[in-house]
Parts: structure tokens; sequence; C-alpha cells
């Protein structure tokens, strides 16, 4: 890795808390470079909370800190980051409460709920809201209100899109909410129907806890796991993914490392291909963010951890960015399925061609998918 990808690292660590004993020259700091890289990594905000962490320590001198016009640039990002989560957290409430009104219960996917492991939450930067809706009847019945949730959301005024298998789109005064009615992409596998089931379960079983006195549900840490190792992989393989989303496992991690089921989530993660993937997760946490690890059945260890950061920081191939149709969009997933065939050799232990196939083929014969 070159200067700029290990000095964001190592900005990232101090941002987060944990133990940073690195001092660099100021020609190593070439400052446009890294904002650049914290941009597109989705970390901007809190590497300026670490830039201003270090120079109220003594740690980095004047001269050594970005010019003013950089300075005012990446403060001003970081405050539009922190209004930009406020503004979102309010309308997600409010959408609970309406929610919440016809006796529905909001759980929050990733995002809102991870956040609050941050040492400043609002800087965890969050694309949209990521929701299942579910009641549980007097008989202990869970029922997906997946319906429900999009026609409530149509009668206070959002628009609502339906067009998609897995989740709605709904556009509610700015705030775009997947609405969920499966958690995970379930089409032709039935190892993921498995798994789709299995996390329901455990919204359904294992007590969540309210984010801050709002209607917003955190769901367990067994499930937080478990769907953020699929949810990141699912994007790891097609697009790739940002430091942010290593972040948000570190995080996890080490707030949650004594309340999960390790025994039970590495069974999952065998039987879904996911093993490899998340020790690198692991390992890069432990390695570049001096994560300590205390539980001795989390793995640590990984002979990819390298492979797959590098891939971070300086492969991504997203489709997101684009104006393109949805079709486009689809052969840019495909394209990027292929073209990532060390991914499945090394890490997902699968044929790229085989899997690409299947996908194809569940998109035209299997429009609506039961678990």
């Amino acid at each position: 890795m070159n200067h700029t990808a290990k000095i964001l690292l190592a900005l990232v660590q101090e941002a987060m808390g944990w133990a940073n004993e690195h001092n660099w020259s100021e020609e190593m700091l070439v400052w446009g470079n890294i904002f650049r890289l914290a941009q597109r990594q989705g970390v901007r905000a809190s590497v300026w909370s670490a830039i201003g962490k270090r120079a109220n320590e003594g740690k980095l001198t004047a001269k050594q800190m970005p010019d003013k016009a950089l300075k005012l640039q990446w403060a001003l990002s970081a405050e539009k980051i922190k209004n930009r989560y406020n503004k979102q957290r309010q309308l997600a409430e409010k959408l609970a409460e309406a929610f919440a009104e016809e006796g529905i219960d909001t759980y929050v996917l990733k995002g809102l709920a991870i956040s609050g492991y941050y040492p400043i939450p609002e800087y965890r930067e969050c694309g949209d809201l990521d929701c299942y809706l579910s009641t549980t009847k007097a008989s202990g019945e869970f029922v997906c209100r997946y319906d429900d949730g999009n026609e409530i959301a149509a009668k206070i005024g959002a628009k609502v899109d339906i067009g998609f298998y897995k989740h709605s789109h709904i556009n509610y005064k700015g705030l775009m909410v997947e609405n969920h009615a499966f958690c995970t992409a379930i089409r032709g596998s039935r190892d993921r129907k498995a798994l789709e089931r299995h996390l329901q379960h455990l919204l359904a079983t294992k007590p969540s806890e309210p984010i801050e006195g709002t209607h917003l549900l955190r769901p367990c840490a067994d499930f937080n796991a478990l769907f953020l190792t699929a949810h990141s992989f699912g994007h790891f393989l097609t697009e790739g993914i940002k430091l942010r989303h290593i972040l948000d496992w570190a995080l996890l991690l080490n707030a949650e490392q004594n309340n999960i089921d390790w025994r039970s989530f590495y069974e999952w993660c065998d039987k879904m291909h996911y093993t490899k993937f998340v020790d690198a997760l692991t390992a890069i946490s432990t390695e570049y963010f001096g994560l300590n690890i205390k539980n001795p059945l989390i793995h640590t260890q990984s002979d990819l951890r390298d492979k797959v950061l590098e891939d971070i920081m300086f492969g991504n191939r997203s489709i997101h960015n684009t104006n393109a149709s949805k079709f486009k969009k689809r052969l840019m997933i495909i394209r990027n399925r292929l073209f990532g065939g060390w991914k499945y050799s090394e890490l997902y232990e699968k044929s790229a061609v085989i899997d690409t196939m299947q996908m194809v083929l569940a998109f035209f014969f299997e429009r609506k998918p039961r678990i």
C-alpha cells in the first residue's frame, strides 16, 4: 500500500479511539490525496475528527496540517454529513412512529443501527434507511408487515416504488427508505432462503433494543453480525465495498464480541461460504485498526487479509454512482462478477460463471420468490 492509504488507515484507527503511535513527515502528508481517498471510502468525517484530535494533542504541527482551503472544505463536508445524518434520523423517527401507530415494529438494518457504535454517531455516513417491518401477534406469531408499511408510507405522502422483489423504495420527504420484504437476496438459492429464515427467526426470538428511546429498533448482535457479513460480501462480489463497511464490522466486534453466538455464526458462514471473507475483515480490523479481540472463539488470522484490503481501497467498481439504466446496471453486475474471478475462487470457493448463470435464471424464472 502507498503512504496515502497507510496514513488514512492510521487516522481511522485514531478516530475510533484505538491506540495509535504513528507519526509522519510533512512530505508524506499529501492531504489532498488523503481527503479524496477518505471521501471514496466513506470516512471523511471520522478522519476529520482524528485530524482535529491530533492537532489538539500536538501530534500535528501547523506546517503538517492541511492548507486553509482544504481545512475549510473538510470541515464543511463533515458538518454536512452530520446535518444529513440528523435529518435522516429525525425523518426515520417520524416514519417509525407512523408505523408504530398501526402496531408495526421497525427494525433498522445496518446504517443507523450501527452508527451507535461510533464515537461520533453522526459521522457515520448513511445513504438510506433499510428497515424490516413486523408485528408479533399475541399467539407469538412473527408476521412481516411489508405491504402494510408501503400503504402507510403512501398515506402520509411518501412515494412508493414496489418494482423490486426484495424491498420497496420509499421516498419520505427526501429520506430514501428500503422497506425489506426479505432481509437478504434469496433468489435462486436454497441456502440463501435458509439464511433468510434464520435471520427472521433471530428478529422474532432475540431481544432488540430501541435506538435512544425512539420507535426504531436495533436488532440483536447475532443478527447484526450475520446480516453485516452477508450484505458486505454480496456487495464485495458484485461491485466492491468501502472502508466504512470494515469499520462497521470492527466496531460491532469491539462492542459485542462477547454477546454473539460465534459457534452458530461460523456454522452459518461455513454453510454460506462467507468464512474466508469475514476472517479477512476481522484480520484487517486487528492489524490495521488496532482492534483488540479477547474472545478466543473469534478468528483473527487470514492469508487473504491484504489482498482483500487492496481491493477495497483501490478496486471499487460501483454501479451506483452512474446514470445508467436498470438494465445496464444489471449488465455491470454480471461483468463485475465474471471479472472478479479471484474473489470466487479464493474467497467464495464457487464458480463465478455458474453463480452468475443461477442469478440470471432466477431473475427470469423466480420473479416472486418465497422462503
